[in-house]
């Protein structure tokens, strides 16, 4: 029987959510990237953080009829980058759903940047 890993990323461009094989290779995904208004460079954390908060139940569902399997363990971003002191409240939304996710579900979740998640695909 196949076992899948549930990956969550709430960067400041967009909300996803992937399940990857025991490859690594991606099964089934969903993104939606956070609106910027017109004339603006990006987004302020508040608002990205607002935005995902309202975003990932969505995604989720929409991911939720692609699921092939069982989910053994969960992994989010938590962090911009591998260092001491990179932060950013935008993934604290992702980290809150992957979280309640791993504990719903009775497995473990693992926390990564999202530079580690950039350079594993």
């Amino acid at each position: 029987m196949s076992r899948y890993t549930l990956g969550v990323d709430t960067s400041n461009y967009a909300t996803s959510l992937a399940v990857f094989d025991t490859a690594g290779e991606v099964v089934c995904a969903k993104k939606r990237f956070l609106p910027v208004k017109p004339g603006q460079l990006g987004l302020r954390q508040s608002d990205a953080l607002f935005q995902h908060v309202r975003a990932l139940g969505q995604v989720t569902e929409q991911l939720r009829g692609q699921n092939p399997g069982p989910i053994v363990g969960v992994g989010y971003s938590a962090r911009p980058r591998n260092q001491e002191g990179s932060y950013m409240p935008c993934f604290l939304a992702g980290e809150m759903a992957a979280r309640t996710a791993a504990s719903a579900l009775g497995v473990p979740a693992f926390a990564f940047s999202h530079q580690q998640g950039d350079i594993a695909s």
